[in-house]
């Protein structure tokens, strides 16, 4: 299969410390979280405005588990690695697309994400109708190109995948606790306890008018 090029115009991600109890709940067993300290791991909150992609433009929400990547001889290693437990999106095209392509499990209902730039800041708010599912804010930082490997890792009944995802353009990164989380009551954020959640990441990241290439599916 070829590359698969996904172009986005904004795309933010920011790292939160929650319960490692709370992530070996999400995780299948072949996997375990990457803990920041001491039974503390890593939620990873990560929203797309995806301008150009084989299913058209839409917007896309990632909620996942950092884990530690897979690393063989003489292969780049991950700067990280990902579990993704669900995935919302603003059309029914792309759900369709991630879950046949990549066996990533959806939110199966339409939300409205946006994404909106504020004076260095990037405000994301996920809703659906009337009914808020999470608000993010992430700060900007220095960009410079960037060509970053990353990893995510699915499961579809008992097959195991892992793909490697290159992140292409301009990129900003930092740990100065600017940003901020809110989570609502809602079934996207029910694996989840939002009063063990991190109100604040301790590392953002912020990207713009750049292109996220998958490379090919590998059962693992």
């Amino acid at each position: 299969m070829p590359l698969t090029r996904y172009h986005y115009s904004q795309a933010v991600s920011a790292f939160f410390e929650f319960p490692t109890s709370n992530a070996r709940r999400i995780l299948p067993p072949h996997l375990q979280p990457l803990e920041v300290q001491h039974e503390s791991s890593i939620l990873a909150i990560t929203a797309f405005d995806f301008a150009d992609s084989m299913v058209g433009p839409y917007q896309e929400i990632v909620l996942s588990v950092i884990v530690p990547p897979l690393v063989r001889p003489g292969q780049e290693m991950a700067k990280s690695a990902f579990y993704p437990f669900l995935v919302g999106t603003s059309t029914e095209a792309s759900r369709e697309h991630a879950i046949e392509r990549w066996h990533l499990p959806h939110y199966m209902k339409d939300l409205d994400i946006t994404l909106t730039p504020l004076d260095g800041r990037m405000r994301v708010e996920v809703r659906e109708g009337d009914r808020p599912v999470l608000e993010m804010e992430v700060s900007d930082h220095r960009k410079e190109a960037v060509d970053h490997l990353y990893q995510s890792f699915m499961v579809n009944a008992d097959h195991r995948f892992k793909v490697d995802i290159h992140m292409r353009g301009p990129h900003s990164e930092h740990e100065e606790e600017s940003g901020s989380l809110k989570l609502y009551d809602h079934p996207m954020t029910s694996p989840l306890d939002p009063d063990e959640v991190a109100t604040f990441p301790f590392r953002e990241q912020w990207m713009t008018d750049g292109v996220q290439v998958f490379e090919e599916l590998e059962r693992i």
